[in-house]
């Protein structure tokens, strides 16, 4: 192999959204926290009926209490803006009103994670942040 061939390009693949919906195959990323921020598990975890089951037997919807991760799927999600993810477009704006952290928080995704390729560390500073679902009361308590 010569030293010019260039990388392998990323598709969608192998590409994971860290903010997808509770379903089967998907894999439980993080657990919302009190003050409302999501602490991300050290390894996701597989998502099956069981798990399911039970997380619907509260009213909350699960996408309000964890966070999910499962493949990208660019274009098939109403997020895409036709060449990247527009959820962490919109929400690395608000990265100067949380807290600095120096190192990025662990995150057994990472090597593959949709936010990571395009925003790099400052998409894992903001992630804790990001809830898939909020309600508009907690909107309006946000300010936004």
């Amino acid at each position: 192999m010569s030293s010019s061939s260039s990388p392998a390009v990323r598709t969608s693949d192998s590409l994971l959204c860290p903010s997808s919906r509770a379903k089967p195959g998907a894999l439980l990323l993080g657990v919302r926290q009190k003050e409302g921020t999501i602490s991300i598990l050290p390894q996701a975890l597989p998502v099956d009926e069981h798990f399911l089951q039970d997380v619907h037997q509260d009213p909350t919807p699960p996408e309000q209490r964890f966070r999910f991760s499962n493949k990208c799927v660019e274009s098939g999600c109403e997020q895409w803006t036709g060449k990247s993810c527009g959820v962490i477009e919109r929400v690395i704006e608000f990265l100067d009103q949380v807290p600095v952290q120096e190192a990025l928080p662990a995150c057994s995704i990472r090597p593959k994670c949709r936010w990571y390729e395009q925003q790099k560390g400052e998409a894992c500073r903001i992630c804790p942040y990001v809830l898939t679902e909020i309600t508009q009361e907690e909107l309006q308590e946000a300010g936004l």
